[in-house]
């Protein structure tokens, strides 16, 4: 099937989204099927990781402690046309779109119509906000500009999980989840790579978050836990890495007294990030939105056998699926006493810290790998094209 990926985030960016992008092409093309995509950046069309990435035009806004790579594109026109001319030549069958959220939907959405091919959406972010004057203003902004115009031109709707499809039914409504389907994710990079590498159970001094620092992710609470857990364990360190837009967190560290045990060292490349992944006793995960997922980070986490504390609803993917103190550690309250003690569990318990980290293994090689999700986007895909020829 010859399929045109459109998104607004691929690398170098270093995203979820972007690595989502990049390694789902890849696999799709991996199963024999005819992939090009199309992103921003510099005008250019070329061969990157084995993929031809069509790169439109886009002006740069970065939203200061918010979203550091907001670009836009569908202010010129040239782009509309642009993306539709590269979907007629290489003679797409369908156009896969990455998140609802960015420009690049409009263009996509007209390149859809003029070729008379199906749009298939891909949902991997909640719009959402831990202000409630905020999170009232996108779920508005989402229903007016993502529901009147980019899901009615969306045969299909992908969402990466069952939190996904909760956040489209709540702001979008019931009627859209007549074109939703949950299709699963899966790591960054090659998943045999990260299996290869057997993980250090008896170290017992760092933990490591990985992410944004954000208002969603603001890291105060495992700041606080920390501070509970730094008087019985004067060996344990604590390391955050991701660029930070919400500086609440290292100023409490500083105000605590433990910026020498504590270290926020900004954002890394994706090699340097498993690394540091692979040097850790604990991983620990926690946005605090109204909606919560697994995340590109974790599943690398727990792929590479790192045991894990995160928040995420153990019916991410399924009843019974997710297993707590199997798969990994859960912990959905954000107060720091309840988040010092799941920590404890691990850092106090070696065979519990194996379980856990092998489960985890186990958990994503099973489940979020990238061979199953390439299957079953190519069956939603193909789905929606013989439906659309039908029509």
């Amino acid at each position: 099937m010859k399929i045109l990926v459109v998104g607004g985030m691929f690398p170098p960016m270093r995203t979820g989204t972007a690595f989502y992008t990049r390694n789902l092409a890849m696999a799709l093309q991996g199963h024999g099927h005819q992939i090009e995509v199309v992103t921003l950046g510099e005008v250019d069309t070329g061969s990157e990781d084995g993929l031809t990435v069509h790169r439109l035009p886009a002006i740069s806004l970065p939203l200061a402690g918010f979203f550091k790579h907001f670009r836009l594109c569908a202010w010129k026109p040239a782009n509309w046309w642009r993306l539709n001319r590269i979907a007629r030549l290489s003679g797409a069958e369908a156009i896969l779109l990455v998140n609802h959220y960015l420009d690049i939907a409009f263009p996509a959405r007209f390149a859809a119509w003029l070729n008379r091919i199906p749009l298939v959406c891909s949902v991997g972010t909640q719009l959402q906000s831990l202000n409630p004057r905020r999170n009232r203003i996108l779920n508005v902004l989402d229903r007016l500009v993502c529901g009147l115009l980019v899901f009615p031109g969306c045969d299909r709707i992908i969402a990466w999980d069952n939190q996904i499809r909760q956040y489209l039914l709540d702001v979008q409504g019931k009627e859209i989840l007549r074109k939703v389907v949950i299709v699963n994710y899966g790591v960054n990079g090659d998943p045999a790579r990260l299996l290869s590498r057997q993980h250090d159970y008896q170290k017992d001094d760092e933990i490591l978050g990985v992410g944004a620092v954000s208002e969603q992710r603001s890291f105060v609470p495992l700041v606080r836990a920390f501070a509970q857990l730094a008087p019985e364990y004067p060996r344990l360190r604590l390391r955050i890495v991701g660029h930070v837009y919400y500086d609440a967190a290292p100023r409490l560290a500083a105000e605590l007294g433990l910026s020498d045990r504590i270290a926020f060292v900004g954002e890394m490349s994706h090699e340097q990030v498993i690394a540091q992944m692979h040097r850790a006793t604990v991983f620990y995960s926690s946005l605090t939105g109204q909606y919560v997922g697994l995340g590109t980070a974790t599943i690398e986490a727990m792929l590479l056998g790192v045991p894990t504390v995160v928040n995420t609803p153990l019916d991410l993917l399924g009843t019974g699926v997710l297993v707590d103190q199997q798969h990994l550690i859960q912990c959905t309250s954000g107060d720091p006493a309840e988040i010092s003690a799941r920590l404890k569990l691990l850092l106090e318990d070696g065979e519990l810290r194996c379980r856990v980290g092998e489960g985890g293994r186990t958990f994503v090689n099973q489940y979020l790998n990238w061979d199953v999700v390439a299957r079953q986007m190519a069956d939603v895909l193909g789905q929606a094209a013989d439906e659309f020829r039908s029509n």
